[in-house]
C-alpha cells in the first residue's frame, strides 16, 4: 500500500494527477476501492490508459507504417500547461482554429474535467482506409 502511495504522490508532483484526483486516489487505496465493475484499481485505470495513433501500409504500397502511444497522463499533463497560455495566444489559437472550420476554444479547457475527457476518449474510434494505407486512432 505504501508503494501505491508514493506513486500516487509522484503523479500529483509530476502535475499528472489535480490535488482533487490525488486524493480520491489515496482514499481509494486506502479504503482498497476499485473502479465499479471494471475490477482495477483507480491508480492502474489512470495509468493504463492510452491513445493510439496506427498508419499501416497497404500490400504492395510503400507508404511509411507510424504507431504512436500517447499516455493520458501526458494529455492531462498538457492541459494543465495550457492553463499556462497567455489569453492573447489562447485567441489568437481559437481564432485560427475556427478559420479551419473547428469550432473550438481553448479557454473552455479545465483540467479538473479530465477525467470526463479521458472517459469520452475511450469511445473514441476512428478509422481511415485509403488507397496506400489504414490509419486508426482509438483509446484504450
Amino acid at each position: 500500500m505504501a508503494e501505491e502511495k508514493m506513486r500516487i504522490l509522484k503523479m500529483l508532483s509530476e502535475g499528472k494527477i489535480s490535488p482533487e484526483e490525488a486524493e480520491k486516489l489515496l482514499n481509494a487505496v486506502e479504503t482498497g476501492s476499485d473502479i465499479p465493475g471494471s475490477g482495477k484499481s483507480l491508480l492502474s485505470a489512470m495509468e493504463n490508459k492510452y491513445l493510439y495513433v496506427q498508419v499501416e501500409p497497404k500490400e504492395g504500397k510503400s507508404a511509411e507504417r507510424v504507431s504512436v502511444k500517447v499516455p493520458f497522463a501526458l494529455m492531462k499533463a498538457g492541459l494543465n500547461i495550457a492553463g499556462l497560455i497567455p489569453k492573447e495566444a489562447k485567441d489568437k489559437i481559437n481564432s485560427s482554429m475556427q478559420d479551419k472550420g473547428i469550432d473550438f476554444d481553448l479557454q473552455n479547457l479545465d483540467p479538473a474535467n479530465i477525467q470526463e475527457i479521458m472517459t469520452a476518449l475511450e469511445e473514441l474510434t476512428v478509422d481511415v482506409d485509403t488507397d496506400d494505407s489504414t490509419i486508426k486512432v482509438y483509446c484504450r
